[in-house]
């Protein structure tokens, strides 16, 4: 529960460290050495010079101070901390529990699987953020829904380990077939969806049109298709990325509603459905927080609550498909 809980923590700071336009504060990757932070104005001014040899400095801002600098600095290092604190207590639990041989192997392999992946996001982390240190002073919008799909990852498998262990049901031979699958579509669109929104954060794509419904007083928007961007526009074109987006979402939110509604009102779910209603309320909850930071210009805090909603929402899904599967 403690490590579900440090992985949604991260995926918030790494989201505010997005969102304040600090991630590309820190130049170098020191896994340990870079534990601590400058602890005096010399070590402050070492740091600010590095930082000034950068793309993000040289082209945008150049005109900051050290003060302002600090600002942005210590995003980035309060979300490389939590890594290394999550690293700690992940481990030396894992190693004092496998010597005393009190884990089942069903679960040392599954810690093992979260083990990798968490090994394989320090690595795409640190790659995200090269991407913004070489020419091009933003990080590349691939590498960031990478770093985020992997981050997602890690907290399903955590939950779903977590509400395993604590639960440590029979499962659920004579589960319907038919509320299983949607639970699986659901899933997948909850996914797609917060992925989606990956590169809506990176592209700034949802400062581009503040209007919901409608795009520039269109359903469709008229740039939707750049020829130069080729197969890759909607990837790149922020009028694409916003569009599929905000129409994703509303696909989903209408689709997982009405799993949600049918899941409370069949007879085929038999467990207790305080997670139903939990999920049911966070799907509502999203989509208004989507609107919201739309219509609003993506400030900070709608756009951050509206990232950690998702993860909730995912959560809450995650939990009811647990109580189909499990008596």
């Amino acid at each position: 529960i403690l490590l579900t809980s440090m992985v949604l923590l991260m995926i918030i700071v790494g989201g505010l460290t997005r969102l304040t336009e600090s991630g590309l504060s820190m130049v170098d990757w020191r896994p340990i050495m870079g534990t601590l932070p400058p602890l005096n104005n010399e070590s402050w001014i070492e740091v600010f010079d590095n930082y000034k040899k950068s793309p993000e400095f040289l082209i945008i801002n150049n005109y900051m101070t050290l003060n302002e600098f600090k600002y942005i600095f210590w995003w980035e290092w309060a979300h490389r901390f939590l890594a290394r604190c999550l690293g700690v207590v992940f481990l030396i639990p894992f190693v004092y529990f496998l010597f005393k041989k009190s884990l089942s192997n069903k679960l040392i392999i599954s810690v093992m699987i979260v083990l990798c992946f968490g090994i394989l996001q320090a690595v795409v982390g640190w790659w995200m953020v090269k991407s913004g240190l070489v020419d091009n002073p933003y990080v590349s919008s691939y590498r960031l829904a990478f770093h985020l799909f992997i981050a997602m990852i890690i907290f399903t498998m955590l939950f779903w380990i977590s509400i395993s262990v604590i639960y440590n049901k029979e499962k659920n031979y004579n589960a319907s077939k038919l509320l299983k699958h949607l639970f699986h579509f659901s899933l997948f669109l909850i996914f797609l969806t917060i992925i989606s929104g990956a590169f809506m954060s990176g592209s700034d794509a949802g400062k581009s049109f503040n209007t919901y419904p409608l795009m520039d007083e269109r359903l469709f928007p008229e740039e939707y298709y750049i020829n130069s961007y080729g197969w890759l526009n909607i990837f790149e074109n922020i009028v694409a990325i916003n569009f599929n987006h905000r129409w994703l979402a509303t696909f989903t939110f209408l689709f997982v509603t009405s799993v949600i509604i049918y899941a409370l009102f069949s007879k085929k779910f038999e467990s207790n459905k305080i997670s139903l209603y939990l999920a049911l309320f966070f799907i509502f909850f999203q989509f208004l927080l989507g609107i919201l930071t739309l219509i609003y210009g993506v400030p900070i805090f709608f756009a951050s609550l509206h990232q950690t909603n998702s993860v909730l929402l995912l959560g809450s899904m995650l939990f009811s498909y647990y109580k189909i599967n499990y008596k």
